[in-house]
């Protein structure tokens, strides 16, 4: 019997003794993930800076409306052009990743579209004014005769912001495409993105015209016209950096960047690359 309470004390001790090993780390574990005075109740802050609503008069006195996305000082400069069924509204993924990235971008509102609109110049009002296709689009052709300009307006004044020596780079998707052509003949341009490109024989070998300039060509599939365009000036454009991405479907433009999430990023990065 004295055996068995011998034992049984030892065990007792030895409980306690293994009880108190584990308390020791538990306890230094806790203390050492206290946090102090300082970081107690603090709550990270992130700041997103929203896109600056912007307005400039061109020369016979129409206001052209936009976004611009800031980025850094001394950043490049992205000028955004939408397709002929959206609005500057378009990019604004877009934007914000390129700000993110230091780039400025401004993202403008075509004449007759978005905010850019008057009594005498809005798209919504020839479609209720036009009784046939014909007629609409003898009156889209009249309201884009002022697209070159225009942008030309838009590329002045995305220099203003951002310094004569930044580059300036283009995304252009569908109709706009040719737009970007011709202030490219005009203006040093640093690199292009094209998406769902829709240009006549005239516009295509106007493209091949210009010095080679690295250029990201978007397209779907089976959108015939714009994926057979793509390839064709990726074919024939010879700078190094270019690159070419198809989707399958028959998503433009607009529908490309809203449905592939990870688009916008792909275009964001390559822009960065070129303006290096």
């Amino acid at each position: 019997m004295s055996e068995f309470i011998y034992n049984k004390g030892f065990f007792n001790r030895l409980i306690a003794l293994t009880s108190l090993l584990f308390a020791v780390p538990f306890l230094s574990a806790q203390e050492s993930y206290a946090p102090t005075n300082n970081q107690q109740n603090i709550t990270p802050i992130i700041a997103i800076k929203s896109p600056e609503s912007i307005k400039f008069a061109v020369d016979d006195n129409f206001s052209l409306s936009g976004a611009f996305y800031l980025g850094d000082a001394l950043g490049a400069g992205v000028l955004l052009l939408h397709d002929c069924s959206h609005s500057s509204k378009s990019y604004s993924v877009l934007g914000e990743l390129l700000a993110e990235q230091g780039i400025n971008a401004l993202a403008i509102d075509f004449r007759g579209y978005g905010s850019s609109t008057s009594e005498l110049f809005s798209n919504k009002a020839l479609k209720l004014k036009v009784k046939n296709i014909v007629s609409y689009q003898a009156e889209v052709a009249m309201l884009t005769s002022y697209w070159e300009k225009d942008v030309l307006y838009a590329y002045n004044y995305l220099r203003s912001k951002i310094g004569n020596e930044q580059p300036i780079s283009i995304v252009a998707s569908g109709c706009a495409v040719n737009e970007a052509v011709q202030l490219a003949d005009k203006m040093r341009v640093n690199s292009f993105v094209i998406l769902s490109p829709i240009m006549d024989y005239m516009e295509k070998e106007h493209y091949k015209n210009l010095m080679d300039i690295p250029a990201y060509f978007v397209s779907s599939a089976h959108h015939a016209d714009s994926f057979l365009t793509a390839q064709e000036l990726f074919s024939w454009n010879g700078d190094s950096r270019s690159t070419t991405q198809v989707f399958k479907g028959v998503n433009q433009g607009h529908n490309l960047l809203r449905r592939n999430k990870f688009l916008a990023q792909n275009l964001a990065t390559w822009l960065l690359g070129t303006m290096k």
